[in-house]
């Protein structure tokens, strides 16, 4: 059975590159453009979800507090363009399972996620 992931990002680019990224590799992908979007989904069952950090209305780091707070199992992964300071956790307050920085490589989402799934 395919594993299911949210992706979760507000620039078609980016869904588009990690669609096909994940996808090649027999993922089943949903995408969700902004937050709302994607917490409406969370029924469907997903192995898990990839959330941008910046983006319009509800930003990432509040549809991840959501995430957790809804499916505390949920394996989480952060996308981001901007890292100002690594010192500081991704998320404050959130446990994130992972995160990558733009621009990312394929192979480098399918490993982080296959390892998040697979454990």
């Amino acid at each position: 059975m395919a594993k299911r992931v949210l992706l979760v990002d507000d620039e078609d680019l980016v869904r588009n590159y990690v669609r096909r990224a994940l996808a090649s590799r027999g993922w089943d992908i949903t995408e969700a453009s902004d937050g709302a979007a994607a917490l409406a989904l969370l029924d469907r069952g997903f192995d898990a979800v990839v959330c941008d950090l910046k983006m319009p209305d509800m930003r990432g780091e509040e549809v991840v507090k959501r995430i957790r707070e809804l499916r505390p199992a949920m394996k989480i992964v952060v996308i981001t363009g901007s890292v100002s300071n690594l010192t500081t956790p991704i998320v404050p307050g959130v446990e994130v399972d992972g995160f990558l920085i733009k621009p990312f490589g394929i192979d480098e989402i399918r490993e982080l996620l296959e390892k998040l799934v697979n454990s």
